[in-house]
């Protein structure tokens, strides 16, 4: 099967994973990210886990890389030189949006995000196609040439295209782009025809002003990474981790970078759905806390929730993504005060460098990590298997500084700052689960991460949640998670028109279209056609409203029966998400949809063998759970444990990225994967306790 090789640069570390696929042999490792180039912490990482493997680049037949880079270059709103061609009189639709508040209307302080493109470098241009696509007004070349002059000599040089109802004919998008190859072909140009073909103009706008903005610094990112590899042996083709969970080439991926947003954080979930699985659960909360935010998503019957209505730092993003909801609020988010006296914690986070106080790197801020230091939850000998030592003094000297302010004690501060973390987790999970209609409490929470393990207990009690499943490289999951994405773009045609009143031909015809453009995109990314899988899907609504479902497409529309099938099917649907339905409503169709999948061969996860021999601790920890005194838990190595090895409560499980707190009214057993499945103990009424 190969040798696999994965990388998942966070804001904090650089996670590694080298599987052997023939022979089960895995090799995880952890290196600083390095943001002034993340290249370097990438190739050093790389180089590291070859070493320690005795493995060659030029073995690996697999390789996936995950980076934070394009959603951090949103929410920091970097100074990109990009541009906006729009119809004309639409040119301050970014602006304008929706023309309404967020959604708390009470928010006498809220602001709309500025524009990322200033109104100095918006053009409209005279041209116009209507909602059948019909030209109204042919494209004025004139003033489209002017308007790319303007902007090339104000030193623009990537442009967003979005013209007035091109998802339906993208002729006039498509001519301008020619004017800017003929013109000035130094230009980076993103059409909104070639990211979005869906109705919505300010979404749609958005999403292709979004590309446009991170196109630069994401292309030479991945040129540049891609060369390294290239040069110290890399024999393959390097793919990357997208939004949908799926993964594409780098070439694919340098004129798609919106594609990309939350690419690390997407390989987290599809790993926990996948291990999971295996384990027999179906129904999951993953919750993957790292140095600088926590990351929450919903697993329904062993599927992740697909949205086309997210957004970053307040920008619409169209594009098909797995519903992930982020709060900020990881192992280096800092402690404060505010001026009415009161302890908060995020969302500035102390990032890789200086990092939080006990790095020793200059950091002089309290963060979660020194916390959970304080607290006996770390062991300051072992942090990443011993790589890094950490201080407990300085540690102990930032929370102190802190802890003045507030007249507590160095353990009672440190314990604040943990409960008030965990409550802005605890806080996005409900409000994640309720608002889609989902019980947390029937759920396995799947903790992961470098900081997950440590805080998944306490948070599974504040949901009534009763089983956790901590992964077998919790540090390293979202890493793990990449290998076992298949190739995949997504596709959107809109067609707004009632379901009964539209003829199977004409969906047909436009299901061709759409399937032999997936065909297309999955050959030109090296998938055999005996792997390509076509997914059909649809977008409905009741006739009158502003949101829709999505449903699968099993038959062909081309009869009343199957419009009638498609049609309860809504109903169902709209009852289970919202509560209720219009049976009396025409149904309406809004969007045809498709998947283009290539499977690739699925990762085979290793596996343990049992022993009789009952696991020994290593040790025993002096741990400050509040009170008078602080517990004692004895403490494990991961390395130690094996299929059925049983752990009870407290505990302490110390892994080479991470360390699992297991609470006295819990318990563990390991699985075959290696999973550590927690459980909590029940009293002789049998309610949890």
């Amino acid at each position: 099967m190969g040798l696999y090789l994965s990388i998942d640069t966070g804001g904090t570390h650089t996670d590694i994973v080298l599987i052997d696929q023939d022979v089960h042999d895995v090799w995880t490792t952890k290196t600083p990210t390095t943001p002034g180039d993340l290249k370097q912490g990438v190739i050093t990482g790389i180089r590291k886990v070859l070493d320690e493997s005795d493995r060659k680049l030029s073995d690996v037949t697999r390789f996936v890389y995950g980076t934070t880079l394009v959603t951090n270059l949103i929410i920091e709103k970097a100074e990109m030189p990009v541009g906006l061609i729009s119809t004309k009189n639409f040119r301050d639709i970014l602006e304008i949006g929706r023309a309404y508040r967020n959604e708390n209307i009470y928010d006498l302080a809220w602001q709309p995000p500025s524009p990322l493109v200033k109104r100095h470098a918006r053009y409209g241009i005279p041209e116009r196609i209507d909602a059948r696509g019909g030209i109204v007004e042919a494209l004025d070349e004139t003033e489209t040439i002017a308007a790319l002059n303007s902007l090339v000599e104000q030193g623009i040089e990537s442009i967003a295209v979005c013209l007035l109802n091109a998802y339906v004919n993208p002729v006039h998008e498509q001519r301008v782009r020619d004017l800017a190859r003929e013109h000035h072909p130094e230009i980076k140009v993103s059409l909104s025809s070639d990211i979005i073909r869906e109705f919505r103009e300010f979404e749609r706008t958005s999403t292709t002003v979004v590309n446009a903005f991170v196109m630069l610094p994401l292309h030479e990112h991945l040129l540049g990474l891609e060369k390294t590899l290239m040069d110290d042996g890399l024999a393959t083709p390097p793919y990357i981790i997208r939004a949908n969970g799926g993964i594409m080439t780098f070439g694919a991926a340098r004129d798609m970078p919106i594609a990309l947003t939350h690419s690390g954080p997407m390989g987290g979930i599809v790993g926990a759905t996948s291990i999971a699985a295996a384990s027999g659960h179906q129904d999951l909360i993953t919750f993957d806390m790292g140095g600088t935010s926590s990351d929450v998503s919903l697993i329904a019957n062993g599927k992740p929730t697909v949205t086309t209505k997210s957004q970053i730092a307040g920008y619409p993003v169209k594009l098909p993504t797995l519903d992930l909801a982020t709060v900020g609020a990881g192992g280096g988010s800092i402690a404060w005060v505010d001026d009415a006296g009161a302890l908060k914690v995020g969302p500035k986070s102390a990032g890789a460098n200086p990092g939080p106080a006990c790095y020793g790197l200059g950091g002089v801020n309290p963060t979660i990590t020194d916390a959970n230091l304080i607290c006996g939850r770390l062991n300051p000998d072992y942090f990443l298997a011993g790589a890094e030592q950490l201080r407990s003094d300085l540690a102990e000297s930032a929370v102190a500084r802190l802890a003045d302010k507030i007249n507590l004690s160095v353990n009672e501060a440190a314990l604040g700052i943990l409960e008030i973390g965990e409550a802005h987790m605890i806080n996005a999970i409900k409000l994640a689960s309720v608002k889609r209609g989902l019980d947390p409490r029937g759920m396995a929470l799947v903790a992961f991460g470098g900081a997950g393990p440590l805080h998944a207990a306490r948070i599974a009690e504040e949901l009534s949640v009763d089983r956790v499943i901590i992964p077998w490289a919790p540090g390293n999951l979202s890493a793990l998670g990449m290998l076992d994405g298949d190739v995949q773009h997504d596709f959107v045609l809109s067609r707004i028109s009632g379901l009964n009143d539209i003829g199977g031909d004409e969906i047909q015809s436009l299901l061709r279209g759409l399937t032999e453009d997936g065909a297309k995109w999955l050959e030109s990314e090296g998938v055999d056609a005996a792997q390509h899988q076509l997914i059909v899907s649809v977008d409905l609504r009741y006739t009158g409203q502003s949101h829709e479902l999505n449903l699968p497409l099993v038959s062909d529309l081309g009869d009343e029966t199957s419009v009638a099938r498609l049609t309860e099917a809504f109903h169902q649907a709209h009852r289970q998400v919202y509560g209720y339905d219009m049976l009396e409503s025409a149904v309406q169709l809004v969007n045809l949809r498709l998947s283009a999948v290539g499977a690739l061969v699925s990762m085979s996860w290793p596996r343990s063998t049992p022993f009789n021999k009952p696991v020994q601790p290593q040790g025993e920890r002096h741990v400050y759970m509040g009170g008078k005194s602080t517990d004692l838990y004895p403490v494990y190595r991961f390395e130690d444990l094996h299929a059925e090895s049983r752990i009870p409560g407290p505990a302490i499980v110390e892994y080479t990225g991470s360390t699992l707190i297991m609470p006295p009214a819990w318990s563990g057993v390991v699985d075959e994967f290696r999973c550590i499945q927690m459980t909590r103990k029940t009293n002789k009424q049998g309610t949890s306790s």
